[in-house]
């Protein structure tokens, strides 16, 4: 299912990068997505799929994990490389050198002819100096996502309960609130626990740079409604 990007215009043009390399890796069929750029953006996070994420880590003396944390946080890898103290033509370099393997891998493997390989090659080094160059928006923690983890504890704290046995009540199709009025827990107190984990884990986000303060303020505003929605639903 395709969603909304949430990267700015620079982010977009990796999605020319990665639909221009998806030949690398999907034959046929990904060279239709890659002649119709309109139909898909993939996120930055793809890179990884694409082999470009791990020949930057390598050359950057960073784990794949880590800079994606790096690029989440809204770095280009062209700041990543020089906080690092790394070139950036020479990261540059290592991507166009990587690709470059992907594409002789692709011929020998008869997944692509001569002439699209060496027109794709032809405009490697301009496509990879827009993805160095490219500027991601810092990746905000969403509440559904954030739910899943710290939520959860939050949430079985307060009821009186261990995290396993929370989620046993939930697959049997209750939601937050059915289990809470269970347990002769108030509904409002279990929201305002949730509302309070979440305001932790926005401020620590905060703290360690990697959501903006605004941006941060935004989303709490928002935390209300969102927690209502989450303690009311059930999978029946």
């Amino acid at each position: 299912m395709l969603t909304r990007s949430r990267y700015g215009p620079g982010m977009r043009r990796i999605s020319i990068v990665l639909l221009a390399l998806a030949v690398l890796v999907g034959g046929a069929s990904a060279v239709a997505v890659a002649k119709s750029p309109g139909k898909a953006v993939p996120r930055a996070a793809k890179a990884q799929h694409r082999g470009l994420l791990q020949p930057a880590a390598t050359y950057l003396g960073l784990t794949p994990a880590a800079l994606r944390t790096e690029l989440r946080s809204g770095k280009s890898l062209a700041q990543v490389a020089t906080a690092r103290g790394k070139s950036v033509d020479g990261l540059e370099a290592a991507l166009v050198e990587a690709i470059k393997t992907r594409v002789d891998a692709a011929r020998t493997a008869g997944k692509l002819d001569a002439g699209h390989a060496a027109r794709l090659l032809q405009r490697v080094p301009r496509l990879v100096e827009r993805l160095v160059n490219a500027t991601p928006r810092p990746r905000a923690p969403r509440v559904k996502a954030t739910a899943r983890g710290g939520l959860l504890k939050a949430a079985a704290t307060y009821l009186g309960v261990t995290n396993a046995q929370l989620v046993i009540e939930l697959r049997a199709g209750k939601s937050l609130a059915q289990v809470a009025t269970g347990k002769n827990k108030s509904v409002d107190g279990l929201e305002q626990a949730l509302l309070a984990a979440l305001k932790q884990k926005f401020d620590a986000a905060v703290a360690a740079g990697r959501l903006p303060a605004a941006r941060a303020q935004r989303l709490l505003e928002r935390a209300p409604a969102h927690i209502e929605r989450l303690v009311n639903r059930s999978r029946s």
